[in-house]
């Protein structure tokens, strides 16, 4: 099934699917994890259950509930809790169940600020989590950005994990909050000036009487999104694969070639004054002639 969603995705963003044959292909998906949810045996009796879900922000929910029907054909009580969960009310539901540990995966670049909170709300229940997903990278550099205990790359090393922390009793490993710079902040405070001043400089062709069409400021908020979630985890990798994500995304769908390399120009400019920024900005795409 996860094979088949990621060519869902990889469909979509060539335009050769649309958002419909999207959703009625996932659709499918979740009858087949409904199905499959009836013949998973009895979980292995231990001490409180794993709870499994996204943070809020992040829509795409079936990630983790793959995550979580694997987790439970390996024997784990798992609860789901869906995706886009607030941290308030994640930090209640932890507090009154007291699970095991708290698993949450998050695809969305931009979503990671939220994942931080989500960890936060774990930790102030004294719950150990481990992250995952596309958004969380290719190792755990991202997982201790946002203070998580561990990071897993699948469910099978997340049911490693679990067997390890809870089945053997070996203490996780000591996990800090996450420390949030200076250059978020500033980049989080200026997102709708730094909207603007992107949507603006999509190809002239674009413009008309009433501003950037829709589709350049949805592209724009994305873009700053994401630069501000490089930040936080300090990491400027999520920028170059969000640009290159970008860039055959407006390709298959024919908008102005000119859109990203404009986009991108305006930002340097705008984040010029703000050095962490200017840091990660220079690996983002083509660089202006003569820098």
């Amino acid at each position: 099934l996860a094979p088949a969603q990621a060519e869902i995705g990889v469909l979509t963003q060539r335009d050769d699917w649309s958002v419909a044959d999207e959703h009625a292909a996932t659709a499918i998906t979740e009858v087949v994890l409904g199905v499959l949810a009836l013949r998973q045996p009895a979980p292995v009796p231990r001490p409180a259950p794993v709870v499994v879900t996204t943070p809020a922000g992040e829509w795409h929910g079936m990630a983790a509930r793959m995550v979580a029907e694997s987790l439970r054909s390996r024997g784990w009580d798992a609860l789901f809790l869906g995706g886009d969960l607030p941290d308030d009310h994640l930090r209640r539901f932890l507090e009154r169940t007291r699970p095991a540990a708290l698993l949450l995966s998050c695809t969305m670049a931009g979503a990671l600020p939220q994942l931080t909170r989500s960890v936060d709300a774990a930790t102030d229940a004294e719950v150990p989590t481990i992250v995952g997903g596309r958004a969380c990278g290719p190792d755990e550099h991202r997982a201790r950005a946002v203070g998580a205990n561990a990071w897993a790359s699948d469910a099978e090393t997340a049911h490693a994990l679990l067997s390890k922390w809870i089945d053997e009793d070996v203490a996780p490993p000591v996990a800090r909050r996450a420390r949030i710079p200076a250059g978020y902040l500033e980049v989080v405070g200026h997102r709708t000036e730094l909207t603007d001043r992107l949507a603006a400089a999509a190809d002239p062709s674009e413009r008309s009487v009433e501003g950037p069409p829709l589709w350049a400021r949805q592209v724009a908020a994305e873009l700053v999104d994401v630069l501000a979630a490089s930040l936080l985890v300090d990491d400027p990798r999520l920028v170059e694969s969000h640009v290159d994500w970008l860039t055959e995304m407006l390709a298959a769908r024919g908008l102005p070639s000119g859109t990203v390399p404009a986009m991108l120009d305006a930002l340097r400019q705008a984040v010029a004054g703000i050095p962490d920024a200017r840091r990660l900005m220079r690996r983002a795409g083509p660089q202006p002639f003569g820098t």
